[in-house]
């Protein structure tokens, strides 16, 4: 803090001030945020459970898209010749 206050030519005590001020400020900036409440382990922890969430829907989501891909294709297989067959 001294270093801080001799760069700034003001007392140190000044310095501790404006710390506390600043932190002071931003923990009322957290609590007072509607959107986002109180960081807490569990509003985290929600968080997280809801970024899984999405993750494992757009998984599901491509993977049925696949299925229904290789289904349509299965209807066109006997159409289609081999590169074995004589037709």
């Amino acid at each position: 803090m001294a270093d801080v206050a001799r760069r700034h030519n003001v007392n140190p005590a000044t310095v501790a001030k404006w710390r506390d001020r600043f932190l002071e400020a931003g923990r009322q900036a957290l609590m007072d945020d509607k959107l986002a409440g109180p960081v807490s382990a569990e509003t985290m922890n929600e968080r997280r459970l809801r970024l899984e969430s999405e993750q494992l829907k757009l998984a599901l989501a491509e993977a049925t898209v696949q299925l229904r891909i290789w289904q349509k294709g299965a209807e066109y297989v006997d159409q289609v010749p081999s590169k074995t067959s004589r037709r």
